[in-house]
């Protein structure tokens, strides 16, 4: 059994639908973890292809290398926790907002999300460029929203001046202003 962690890019987690349709399920960046996760039960199999996004790479691991690894380096002990630990809260945070939270700040999180994984100072302005190309389409299969009001909601994001993009980037101009949206 294997999982994989990206070292640097973004990667995709596309499933099939019953009807046929691909959606992505979720975007992963630095560190993200996919694939049979070490000490996560596998209760059920789930049909999921991980698609790079540009550029990337991914390191690939079996289980039984990993726990020789394990065995006798804190430092790598301490690496895969905390690895699992960012993933855990990602997802815990995805599970609450996905049942909770209005449709602007669930497309609010997912954009700090992405920053967090592999945001870079914007070559265009002030702000932050999410470092992967997204379309509406794709955020709105994440956040479980149909694309007509994500784009209303990105336009009105743009209005605000809270972000810009262009064909290839979104850009966050407002970091603070971004994290409040997420807190009220």
């Amino acid at each position: 059994m294997k999982f994989y962690i990206v070292d640097k890019g973004f990667v995709r987690l596309t499933s099939i639908q019953l009807d046929g349709k691909r959606v992505t399920r979720m975007i992963l960046g630095k560190g993200g973890m996919f694939g049979q996760l070490p000490f996560v039960p596998s209760l059920f199999r789930t049909d999921e292809d991980a698609l790079a996004n540009g550029p990337t790479c991914v390191l690939e691991f079996d289980f039984v290398s990993m726990e020789e690894a394990l065995r006798d380096n804190t430092a790598a002990q301490r690496l895969l926790v905390e690895l699992l630990g960012a993933q855990l809260q990602m997802l815990s945070r995805r599970l609450q907002w996905q049942q909770t939270n209005p449709l602007d700040k669930r497309i609010a999180l997912v954009l700090y999300d992405l920053l967090c994984f592999g945001g870079r100072p914007c070559p265009h302005g002030p702000g932050y460029a999410v470092d992967i190309r997204v379309t509406h389409e794709e955020l709105a299969e994440i956040i479980g929203a149909a694309r007509p009001t994500v784009s209303a909601i990105l336009s009105i994001f743009h209005q605000e001046q809270l972000i810009s993009s262009t064909r290839a980037f979104i850009c966050v101009r407002n970091l603070e202003r971004l994290k409040h949206r997420l807190a009220y």
